[in-house]
């Protein structure tokens, strides 16, 4: 693990969730804390100063994981978005709104439920000063109810706005929440021009135009299946059937499913909306066609 500077005071910690470093005169401002608190835990090592401050731009697991390490070693101030911080608060929510219940034991994991951490401030769209430094709070919203990205000194933290190439092959069908707030995210992406852009999953960018169509490429190669999958009437289960077997994605856990399921549903949300496809039920059976 190693920090890699890309401006004077910013920096960022390569890992399997990229984490942003903003330094100001005396202490470090983290973007992310990591999936669990090892995460922080090494890069607090590697820091010239104490991370005194943390912004999560989303509640997902693997991005507010390290936040309770934060709290006890640093009594971290922890700033979130509206919406994502009643979720930090409350991991439960996550399996549940993904399970659609209270969930079994199983999904009550760490990939899904992050310890609960309490959350100082929730921040908007608009620019927070943190000892002396301006951060610019910039609303991306799509794969999560309220995702923000963080901009200081032309580098943009962009969390799960847009995904690596690597894993767009990996997550043939990645997680969505919003599908229309998805696209329009990338379509304000596309019209930015910060100097450097980080994304949570991948490699730093300069130019984030090519990053953006292969996201709204992929964002249209689903919409294209589910369509042509419901021009004959199907149930939930069946178009993620025929689905998986299109992209080629083997499930092996529950914790696979739901988050599948859930962005199935973010898809069929997306087409209701626009007069695509209709629903009805048949033999007590939700079925989904095309218009």
């Amino acid at each position: 693990m190693e920090i890699k500077r890309l401006t004077e005071r910013v920096a960022y910690v390569p890992n399997p969730v990229n984490i942003g470093v903003v330094y100001t005169e005396n202490v470090a401002v983290l973007v992310d804390s990591g999936l669990d608190e090892s995460v922080p835990r090494k890069i607090s090592r590697l820091l010239e100063k104490p991370p005194l401050y943390l912004i999560n731009t989303h509640s997902h697991a693997d991005h507010c994981g390290g936040n309770t390490f934060l709290k006890k070693r640093f009594s971290t101030r922890v700033f979130a978005p509206k919406m994502e911080k009643e979720i930090i608060e409350n991991t439960v929510f996550e399996p549940f709104y993904l399970y659609g219940a209270y969930p079994p034991n199983e999904l009550r994991n760490k990939f899904l439920m992050a310890n609960p951490s309490a959350v100082d401030e929730a921040i908007e769209e608009g620019t927070i000063t943190i000892e002396n430094v301006d951060l610019e709070i910039v609303p991306l919203s799509g794969h999560s109810p309220n995702q923000i990205g963080v901009a200081v000194d032309g580098v943009l933290f962009c969390a799960d706005a847009v995904f690596s190439e690597e894993t767009l092959r990996k997550h043939r069908i990645f997680v969505i929440y919003s599908v229309e707030k998805f696209l329009e995210t990338l379509d304000f992406l596309e019209k930015t021009n910060y100097s450097c852009y980080v994304p949570s999953h991948g490699e730093v960018t300069r130019d984030i135009g090519e990053l953006v169509e292969k996201n709204r490429k992929a964002v249209e190669n689903i919409i294209n299946a589910v369509l042509e999958i419901t021009v004959n009437p199907v149930s939930t289960d069946e178009l993620m059937k025929q689905l998986f077997n299109r992209f080629e994605i083997t499930l092996e856990n529950l914790t696979q499913y739901i988050l599948y399921r859930s962005t199935v549903h973010a898809y069929l949300s997306f087409l209701l909306d626009r007069k695509e496809i209709e629903r009805e039920f048949r033999d007590n059976v939700l079925v989904w066609r095309r218009c």
